[in-house]
């Protein structure tokens, strides 16, 4: 009889656990597409401002290609 109860206490917490673990993984599920939608957002941020970087490089430096090591008049200032 005693075996009978605590068998029946165990499958009973075997349930209990096992809704635990899907509720957590449903809401684990939803954090991580929070969390690419957050990271797309940062990216697309980053990706604008590095453009915006870009464009107003272009519009006031001589050597805004990429070319940073040469100076104003395309001398060599690498050493």
């Amino acid at each position: 009889m005693k075996q009978l109860d605590t068998v029946q206490v165990l499958e009973h917490n075997v349930k209990e656990l096992q809704c635990q673990l899907k509720s957590a993984q449903i809401r684990i599920a939803a954090l991580n597409e929070e969390l690419n939608k957050y990271k797309e957002k940062y990216r697309r941020e980053v990706d604008k401002h590095f453009d915006f970087k870009m464009h107003q490089k272009s519009l006031t430096e001589l050597n805004f290609d990429g070319n940073e090591t040469r100076g104003r008049y395309g001398e060599d200032e690498s050493l």
